[in-house]
């Protein structure tokens, strides 16, 4: 039988959080960003730990912060004793999609209106 496998994150020797799903049909994500922008020259770095029931399309969240220069990240990879998410969001309906594709739509279509042939 295959395993069911999450992470233990630990941020500067301090255990985070262990996130993972009991059940098989799932994703787990543990997300490093750093941003830098050159027209305001803002700054960021970021960790997000994440996730998708795929069974239930809820969306799980068990940590979200601000990095600072040498924090130290250990990701271990765990298979049992997971925390519960933080917050979890259900599966958007389908009503909800269209309207998101929707406006997706209508704001590209305005933006590349000059290079569509009418």
């Amino acid at each position: 039988m295959k395993k069911i496998f999450g992470f233990q994150i630990t941020i500067n020797d301090k255990k985070i959080c262990r996130a993972g799903f009991e059940n098989k049909n799932s994703v787990l994500t543990c997300i490093l960003d750093s941003i830098r922008r050159e027209n305001d020259e803002s700054e960021e770095l970021n960790i997000s730990i994440a996730g998708l029931n795929s069974d239930t399309k809820e969306r799980a969240n068990w940590f979200q912060s601000k990095l600072n220069e040498k924090d130290k990240i250990s990701i271990e990879i765990i298979s049992d004793n997971f925390d519960s998410p933080i917050s979890m969001r259900s599966a958007l309906s389908e009503k909800d999609i269209i309207t998101r594709k929707l406006k997706t739509y209508h704001k590209l279509k305005e933006e590349l209106k000059e290079y569509l042939e009418e």
